[in-house]
């Protein structure tokens, strides 16, 4: 009997060791969530999608299709096809890379290209640099910037150099030798397999790039179905398994400066897809309530924009569908300006609707353009031709005070959301309805949010709660409400059941009165310019978020 529990403890250690040898099996990569994915798909031209890129100082992606020689510029926002050019004639073109604000062009024969889009017709040009000099039969698909090498890197696929144990790196050094036939590094790809939590084929890569939030390389391989993490120098860290059904043939890796992370699939039988996850970071230490929601940081925006003097008093922002584009108004001038966050342009277009008024939000739709008035009348401008015409539709005589107003698609109406309104003694604040198909007002608040519930969340019996600006999220459906007064930001259900709530940073948010969604869920919140010379009005965008100073600020994807 004692022999054999010798033997059964000596095959639990070996079994033990043999799991030790082995990465234990994880979902996602560190400070990614796989189930937490956007997926965007994209224009039937990028079927054969086999590159993508970020290019940060444009705020644009970059695209490539291995049957055409094309270059294609996608809005951040719509991942729509803004701009495209040709680079050379069709050929089998596997990946895309930004240097130093270039665009680089890998095909499978290890030829680079590079492409010029500032040239005299406008029209963009392509320059081949030549061929990586390695004997032999050799496939590649990988190319990624390494700013720290100061080169573009090219990763073997299946080179005759390479073994089942191997998948070799050369460089390309655009500011000095050019390349350079000799590997900077070997991924050693049996390490890939011991470390990978299933068996699969052999490690090919079809993708790279490095994530600037953890200095690390991300390396893609389709065929096997794997991404691994490399440190800069390609030793293998850990690997995690590509599920077929949201990964059916991942061809690109790129990520934005904030970490985000994207990654492109081909179409196959269907359409190419482009699927977006954000970067989450270590909140465990993170004081009480969480400056994070599930999706943005809001004590750092991804970016934010300054605006001129015309909308010092922003009050309300709202997207034009199917664009890049927001609108805008000024609380004091019936005029509505266009704003192009991406190129940094207040100013694309003014119209004239009305005169001076007290206007505090505004909704765009596909047949008008609709403007809140604080004493609850909305005023619908027609877009249908150039008179401008309008009409007011007036809430009812109380006394009431509204800075919110947004869109409910579900129900196609209006819902306008107390500031402070008659009868509420500080204890709700109600929501109005206004039907977008009769044109007509429900006099009974369709909700109402209860401020106890906000007040036990802060754990703060005099928390103060008066809404300014409000959106749907259109990924998650939340109703998002943000509080000038109170600097709070409400994350509730559609009907106004709070959800979460987060104190906002005065010196970020220093008057938050505007809130849109874009389609891809990034937040953008606006602030009115104050009284000081530092606080210009401004936008902060929040991939997903927009706030502060005479502002707009972004706050990251919502991944």
């Amino acid at each position: 009997m004692r022999s054999f529990k010798f033997l059964q403890t000596a095959a639990l250690a070996g079994i033990l060791l043999l799991f030790s040898c082995k990465q234990k099996k994880l979902a996602s990569p560190p400070h990614y969530k796989f189930k937490d994915v956007f997926t965007v798909k994209l224009d039937p031209k990028l079927k054969e999608i086999s590159g993508i890129a970020w290019d940060g100082k444009i705020n644009m992606f970059l695209a490539i299709d291995d049957e055409m020689g094309k270059v294609f510029y996608l809005g951040r926002d719509t991942r729509a096809i803004m701009e495209e050019y040709d680079f050379a004639p069709a050929g089998d073109f596997e990946d895309v890379a930004i240097y130093n604000g270039i665009p680089y062009i890998l095909r499978s024969d290890g030829h680079l290209f590079r492409f010029n889009k500032d040239t005299l017709d406008g029209k963009g040009a392509g320059h081949e640099l030549g061929q990586l000099p390695v004997t032999g039969t050799n496939d590649f698909e990988t190319l990624y910037a390494d700013l720290d090498r100061k080169a573009l890197v090219i990763l073997c696929k299946t080179c005759a150099g390479d073994d089942v144990k191997s998948v070799t790196a050369f460089a390309y050094y655009p500011d000095s030798i050019g390349f350079d036939p000799k590997p900077i590094f070997v991924i050693n790809a049996e390490m890939v397999e011991k470390l990978s939590p299933f068996h699969s084929t052999k490690f090919e890569p079809s993708a790279a790039a490095v994530n600037p939030a953890m200095k690390k390389l991300f390396v893609i391989s389709s065929t096997s179905r794997q991404l691994a993490i490399c440190d800069l120098n390609g030793q293998v860290e850990s690997v995690y398994k590509l599920s077929s059904q949201l990964f059916p043939q991942p061809e690109g890796i790129t990520f934005r400066q904030n970490g985000d992370m994207f990654i492109s699939n081909e179409g196959g039988g269907g359409k190419s897809t482009l699927l977006i996850f954000p970067y989450f970071k270590d909140t465990a230490n993170s004081l009480a309530p969480a400056s994070r929601t599930s999706h943005y940081n809001f004590n750092s925006p991804d970016d934010r924009m300054q605006l001129g003097k015309h909308l010092h008093e922003i009050s309300g922002i709202s997207f034009i569908s199917g664009t890049d584009n927001m609108l805008a108004e000024n609380d004091e001038k019936g005029d509505i300006f266009t704003v192009d966050f991406r190129t940094r342009n207040d100013k694309v277009g003014k119209v004239k609707f009305g005169g001076k008024g007290d206007y505090e939000d505004i909704v765009y739709s596909d047949s008008a353009i609709y403007m809140l008035i604080s004493s609850g009348t909305i005023v619908k401008v027609s877009t249908k031709d150039s008179s401008m015409l309008t009409t007011d539709y007036v809430l009812d005589g109380r006394k009431n005070e509204f800075e919110s107003m947004y869109l409910d698609r579900q129900s196609q109406s209006l819902i306008l959301l107390c500031k402070d309104c008659q009868h509420e003694k500080d204890e709700v604040r109600n929501a109005y309805q206004f039907d977008l198909t009769k044109n007509i007002f429900n006099t009974e608040p369709v909700y109402t949010i209860q401020l106890s519930a906000i007040r036990d969340m802060l754990k703060d019996p005099a928390a103060e709660f008066k809404p300014s600006a409000a959106g749907i999220n259109p990924i998650d459906g939340k109703l998002y409400v943000v509080a000038s007064v109170g600097k709070l930001l409400l994350v509730a259900d559609r009907y106004g059941k709070p959800e979460q709530v987060y104190k906002l940073d005065p010196a970020l948010f220093n008057q938050p009165e505007g809130l849109a969604f874009a389609a891809n869920g990034d937040l953008y919140i606006s602030n009115e310019g104050g009284r000081r010379d530092r606080d210009d009005p401004e936008i902060h965008v929040s991939q997903m978020i927009i706030s502060a100073g005479q502002t707009v600020q972004w706050f990251g994807s919502f991944l």
